[in-house]
């Protein structure tokens, strides 16, 4: 039995695991193979935003039987308590997913508090180069499209490690590609590169203006 909120747009994937595994998630792998030795079956399972815990939950799921939860942090606090204690009564390990750190979900419910405070903690990284390479060829892939060399190593000496970012430059790079009907080469990958650039400096003065309005 699964709960599932709203899918994440891309994940990491393969078709032999269902995700990749690199050195960035592969400890949070092997906690999520390890599910039997949960402490009272249940784990939190915290990522970025296309981090791949979508993938993840659903291959624990598979394997366990178990329940998950997507965007635990926005669900209703007896709402994960009579969960818990359903999945106890059931003896079916739950995992909770989320891109928030347990602090940050503003839990009042003292019991709920507690056995989230007893629950295992899996944590995903932020991506390596490895995840960042398999994450873009992947993309491309789905696609009918291809990544050069160039491209790659242009990009990973210059982008910030972060699933976003990944997901952000793919779509730059796929308009791109498509518009010229070329492949993902390095002189498309520095367009894109420069244009991911200006959106950030944008949106960060915006940002840098909304808080100086709302300081005001």
């Amino acid at each position: 039995m699964t709960q599932i909120a709203l899918p994440l747009d891309i994940e990491p994937s393969s078709q032999d695991e269902g995700y990749l595994v690199t050195d960035c998630n592969k400890q949070a792998h092997e906690q999520l193979e390890n599910w039997s030795s949960w402490p009272n079956a249940t784990a939190i399972l915290i990522g970025a935003h296309g981090a791949g815990k979508l993938a993840m939950a659903q291959k624990f799921a598979s394997q366990s039987g178990g329940r998950f939860v997507a965007n635990a942090h926005k669900a209703a606090d007896d709402d994960l308590f009579h969960l818990w204690n359903q999945s106890q009564a059931d003896k079916f390990p739950l995992l909770l997913m989320s891109s928030r750190e347990v602090s940050n979900w503003k839990v009042a419910l003292p019991d709920l508090k507690s056995r989230l405070a007893a629950s295992l903690l899996i944590e995903i990284g932020a991506p390596d180069g490895a995840m960042i390479e398999g994450l873009l060829q992947k993309y491309f892939s789905l696609r009918g499209l291809s990544i050069s060399e160039d491209a790659m190593a242009y990009l990973g000496k210059r982008m910030e490690r972060s699933y976003r970012d990944i997901q952000l430059l793919a779509q730059l790079m796929d308009n791109l590609a498509i518009e010229r009907k070329k492949p993902i080469t390095r002189a498309i990958a520095m367009e894109a590169f420069s244009q991911h650039q200006s959106m950030t400096e944008e949106h960060g003065e915006e940002s840098e203006i909304n808080q100086n309005n709302e300081e005001g």
